[in-house]
């Protein structure tokens, strides 16, 4: 049986995932000779819509306005040397999308002389919206990053202020209490068994209260044994102030201010919790540092049902934790004590 060549060509050329296309320039008008069905899947018409010396349809004309003089010029300059050439444009399709079109053609010359282009285009939009989300993931990134990065600093903006204030505390109004103190007390012991007696006693013992709850506060905003001597000190020093026993294994490795800070504020809370709510007869508080995260566990044998959404304390450490990278977790079954773990990635 005989082969139709032609029909056998056009056979093959429908099995290429892309549009071959054979187009002459000169002498116009521009004429599209040939076009497999593949223009269809990309544009939405029909191949026939293209061909011919009065096409229905003008390639060209569906080109998007800003890729057009470009495409244009692109085939217009391109040499007649056999060499491939490209360019990539968007053309409009019938839905009234646009397809991104990459077009790889080599110009020639005819026997006639007249000058052709044969090519093929593959849609490539798939790969455009892949760039595109590539690109908007990135700037979503950058500013997620940027805001992870603000939110670090005005956590250790606040922790800076903590820190000079607690400093100001102790070296000027907790240094003149003190010397008031020392004043009165020698005051009290020259008036001992006068009317004035038990006036200067009351007025020592009330700067006695206050100089306390001071020194109190001024942990509060922030322990200056963290800063000097580190995360197990100033520990240390939680576990003894605790109405319970606390067990206590932290390691004596510095680690970065923010992570002992939000540590530290971390334990202390999660101590106050225990010796309000938890009906606790001990309690537990552990440090692990590792190549990549630092840990800081804090258990009881109280009653649980302890809950971020519950109180404004674990929620702000959770908040303080995640400004630097961390995360906050409270494992705390009713009736089956409590487990407040915050885990930082170290850098």
């Amino acid at each position: 049986m005989p082969v139709d060549r032609p029909l056998e060509l056009e056979s093959f050329l429908g099995t290429v995932p892309g549009m071959i296309y054979r187009s002459r320039l000169e002498p116009p008008p521009y004429e599209i000779e040939f076009v497999t069905d593949e223009m269809t899947s990309i544009a939405g018409y029909p191949a026939s819509d293209f061909t011919g010396r009065e096409p229905k349809r003008s390639w060209t004309e569906l080109v998007h306005p800003d890729d057009r003089e470009r495409m244009r010029s692109t085939v217009r300059d391109a040499p007649v040397d056999g060499a491939i050439h490209e360019v990539e444009y968007r053309v409009q399709r019938a839905n009234g999308s646009h397809a991104w079109v990459l077009s790889r053609f080599r110009k020639i010359v005819a026997d006639d002389g007249s000058l052709w282009v044969h090519g093929a285009a593959l849609d490539v939009t798939e790969r455009h919206d892949a760039e595109d989300l590539r690109v908007r993931l990135g700037v979503e990134r950058a500013r997620a990053d940027a805001v992870a990065e603000s939110r670090a600093r005005i956590v250790e903006a606040g922790d800076e202020a903590r820190r000079r204030l607690e400093r100001d505390l102790h070296d000027g109004a907790q240094q003149s209490l003190l010397v008031s103190l020392l004043t009165l007390r020698r005051a009290a012991k020259e008036a001992d068994g006068t009317a004035a007696a038990p006036l200067l006693a009351q007025a020592v013992a009330h700067l006695e209260q206050g100089l306390a709850e001071l020194r109190e506060l001024a942990r509060g905003i922030h322990p200056s044994q963290l800063s000097e001597q580190g995360l197990a000190d100033a520990v240390g020093r939680l576990a003894e102030r605790a109405p319970l026993p606390v067990e206590v294994d932290v390691p004596d490795e510095r680690l970065a201010q923010s992570v002992e800070t939000a540590f530290y504020f971390t334990v202390a809370e999660a101590l106050t919790n225990v010796a309000k709510y938890a009906n606790a007869t001990r309690a537990c508080v552990t440090v692990v540092v590792d190549d990549r995260l630092a840990t800081a566990e804090i258990s009881d044998d109280g009653c649980g049902g302890a809950s971020t959404a519950t109180g404004s304390g674990l929620r702000g450490l959770a908040d303080r934790l995640d400004a630097i990278g961390g995360s906050l977790e409270v494992v705390s079954p009713p009736g089956g004590g409590t487990v407040v773990r915050a885990c930082v990635p170290l850098p």
